[in-house]
């Protein structure tokens, strides 16, 4: 190996010598370089290549303290040097491990971050002082009572899970429909919407009209509804009374709405 520097030199030398280019030149020089390394490297002993491993831990460089390992371990099979440094070459291994599950949890971290701020950045928020509940419903929600339509908000307390909620309105100047159940019609497929207890459907005459409605808490069994709401091409709503039925078309600006709502009620519960 000394002989393949001597060499080199002599080499590095002639070329100089002989006026050769500065890129030729250059090369050389780096592999003579690398190939100094070498030799210095194949000199060390099992107990210097330790010290560089351990001096590579504490400074938390674990990849370069793993490759100076390797090295004890195939050059030094039988050392006493080697055995310390399997030890230390399983707690390395161990700290990648946890390092790579940290960096993991911080990117999804950051990602859902993101997705939160661009979640929350539709919703208008409005801070119930006397029951301590922050509401989150979508901007483009600015529905009066003497209008129909369909949508969802959400309500959020400090330190509790935030909850889901589903509103329903349906007003009209002809008589009273007397609702029992609500149909939803998402693509062809029929989701019911029933009282989960007496008298949850409400009616009240106001704005020279007549006004029922449906507002609660969106549990289980309403989720697969408003999710395909959510994602839905077409979409319809039916209100079926004691002796009639009415129904409209849900508006892509109404499904847009669910959706935005569907978002940051998801986001929101990722930061519990």
């Amino acid at each position: 190996m000394k002989k393949n520097i001597l060499l080199a030199i002599l080499i590095l030398s002639i070329l100089v010598s002989c006026g050769v280019p500065q890129a030729d030149f250059d090369k050389l020089k780096e592999e003579n370089e690398k190939l100094k390394k070498e030799i210095t490297e194949c000199q060390l002993t099992a107990s210097q290549i330790l010290e560089q491993a351990n001096e590579y831990y504490d400074a938390l460089d674990y990849s370069k303290s793993k490759d100076k390992l390797i090295t004890l371990i195939d050059k030094y099979p039988n050392s006493r040097e080697t055995k310390k440094g399997k030890d230390l070459l399983q707690k390395i291994e161990k700290e990648i491990i946890e390092n790579s599950k940290a960096l993991e949890k911080d990117q999804i971290k950051e990602n859902n971050n993101e997705d939160y701020k661009n979640a929350i950045s539709k919703m208008k928020k409005k801070y119930d002082v006397g029951n301590e509940v922050t509401w989150y419903s979508d901007k483009s929600s600015n529905y009066a009572n003497d209008q129909n339509y369909i949508q969802t908000y959400i309500g959020k307390k400090e330190k509790r899970r935030p909850w889901l909620a589903l509103s329903i309105n349906y007003f009209t100047k002809n008589d009273w429909l007397f609702i029992q159940r609500v149909e939803i019609i998402v693509d062809g497929k029929t989701y019911e919407i029933e009282e989960y207890t007496p008298g949850e459907f409400n009616s009240k005459e106001e704005a020279g009209g007549k006004r029922e409605w449906i507002e609660r808490v969106i549990k289980g069994l309403d989720m697969p509804m408003i999710k395909a709401l959510a994602s839905g091409k077409d979409a319809e709503i039916k209100f079926v009374g004691k002796d009639d039925l009415d129904t409209r078309k849900i508006s892509n600006e109404e499904k847009k709405a669910i959706k935005n709502v569907l978002e940051a009620f998801e986001a929101l519960e990722k930061t519990e």
